[in-house]
């Protein structure tokens, strides 16, 4: 059952009457209204009233109601028992001291009988005078249950007009998950959209639904829709963070909740710039189906969209209306961090240890670090994070799997290279300087109309200096600190 149903309901019988509804889904509120008024006043006396058309009463026009107070006036008048729900009238209460004067004798008059008021709404605005008569609800969007049901009547109507449904159970549950955060109006907006003019329907066509959420986001600057196309074979190594990831695949189904599951928090990723840090939160977005979203601190303290503070906590909530989804933080120390004096910094780091503890919505926090020192230690405690790993530079076994990864995905014959040769040389070379050195190898050799061989890249070797050597104290004192404080993300230590 909706919990706002549930708030709706006690506040009915704690006799209080007049509710204000907040929502954008005028037609789903109005469908649980019809059911809950059937319920608690065993009628259908539903009397709406909307700006454009005036006063209804069971889709029945009432002339003459176009008026606000007109309307108010036949809801005090009338003699039974009836819901009244006015959907356009809080905007005209910021101007109309006539109108709030209605309102209070609708509350006196009400009061201890069975007519009910409803202030249908998308904002919560009421005037201070009103506030201690009317309660209000934030009336939440369609729980998994609904969603599933809208999705099943989807994929039915698709095998009636002859189209494949090819969705294994898993894959259908996804489809539910991924439009979990929208109003039913925008699932189904969003299943249209993914599904119009399809031969088949296959789990490919989730990301369609992702770019809807992605029109949520536009109004805020500082976050960024990503569509990464990276699976768990796009990065060398580090086992033990593949096998965290691959063990909560599930973690934001309804399987999970009703084994007895919390939804999992976030992971924090530090560790020697350039091994795999923000490779790792882009491949869990793919490997668990869910849209990726980045924010961009240094644009939340640019000042471009507003007050640090206030850009930083109004694109959280923003995030939290298009869960379940994963929120990909790189470089956390830039932006969260108790090294900073300015006020701003502060109320950021508050706001945000508050939000990690107490947010409910499906949000995964994949966060990045260089310099987990600058980090405060509320941060880091158990449980703010699930996990905090590790990533070092490459052992010898993980960097033949990241010359094997980049050499295949350009084309390259395997067989042309000593791959443990090239893993043995390069020791205490990251990630992203394997992959750089390929690239540079492969230009000369495009540069000259022929494929890259093996001469080419230990040229490059031996004219560059990896960043192991020019940061070589940075990086022990990493080490040093993550020796006692995180989970190596691999199981291999031969370097």
């Amino acid at each position: 059952m909706n919990q706002s149903i549930n708030q709706i309901k006690d506040s009915l019988l704690a006799g209080q009457p007049i509710v204000q509804i907040v929502s954008f889904e005028e037609k789903r509120i109005e469908g649980f209204l019809k059911k809950l008024c059937q319920q608690t006043l065993k009628t259908l006396n539903i009397y709406t009233w909307e700006s454009h058309n005036g006063l209804s009463r069971n889709d029945s026009m009432i002339p003459d109601s176009k008026e606000p107070a007109v309307a108010l006036d036949i809801a005090l008048a009338a003699n039974e028992a009836a819901f009244f729900v006015f959907k356009d009238l809080n905007s005209r209460l910021r101007h109309s001291p006539g109108l709030i004067r209605k309102i209070r004798e609708c509350y006196l008059h009400f009061k201890n009988s069975k007519k009910f008021l409803f202030l249908l709404s998308p904002d919560d605005y009421l005037p201070t005078t009103l506030k201690k008569e009317i309660d209000i609800i934030n009336f939440e969007l369609p729980d998994y249950e609904e969603l599933e049901n809208l999705c099943a009547k989807f994929l039915e109507s698709m095998e009636k007009a002859g189209i494949q449904v090819q969705l294994s159970g898993e894959e259908k549950r996804n489809f539910v998950t991924a439009v979990q955060g929208l109003t039913l109006d925008e699932a189904y907006k969003a299943y249209m959209k993914s599904f119009q003019g399809q031969q088949r329907i296959h789990i490919g066509l989730i990301e369609k639904i992702h770019l809807e959420k992605k029109q949520l986001i536009l109004k805020e600057n500082v976050l960024e829709f990503l569509s990464p196309a990276l699976t768990l074979a796009d990065m060398g190594g580090l086992d033990k963070l593949k096998d965290w990831l691959m063990k909560r695949k599930k973690a934001f189904s309804k399987e999970a909740r009703e084994f007895g599951l919390d939804k999992p928090k976030g992971i924090l990723t530090m560790g020697v710039t350039g091994c795999g840090k923000s490779l790792a939160s882009k491949i869990i977005a793919t490997l668990w189906n869910l849209p990726l979203f980045r924010m961009d601190m240094n644009l939340v303290y640019s000042g471009i969209a507003g007050a640090p503070e206030e850009v930083f906590a109004r694109s959280l909530k923003t995030m939290d209306s298009v869960a379940p989804a994963v929120l990909w933080i790189d470089e956390i120390e830039s932006g969260i961090s108790d090294k900073q004096t300015d006020g701003s910094s502060s109320r950021i780091l508050g706001y945000f240890l508050t939000w990690m503890q107490e947010h409910t919505s499906e949000i995964f926090i994949a966060a990045t670090a260089n310099r987990i020192d600058l980090l405060p230690a509320e941060l880091l405690r158990r449980g703010r994070f699930d996990q905090i790993f590790f990533i070092d530079l490459p052992t010898r076994k993980e960097r033949e799997e990241i010359f094997t990864i980049h050499l295949t995905k350009r084309d390259n014959d395997l067989s042309q290279y000593n791959i443990p040769q090239l893993a043995q040389i390069t020791k205490n070379w990251s990630g992203s300087e394997i992959e750089q050195v390929i690239i540079s190898g492969m230009y000369e050799a495009f540069a000259e109309n022929r494929k890259l061989n093996e001469d080419d890249l230990f040229v490059i070797f031996g004219n560059s200096v990896p960043l192991a050597t020019t940061m070589e104290e940075q990086i022990k004192k990493v080490r040093s600190w993550a020796h006692n404080r995180a989970v190596r993300a691999s199981t291999d230590k031969e370097y």
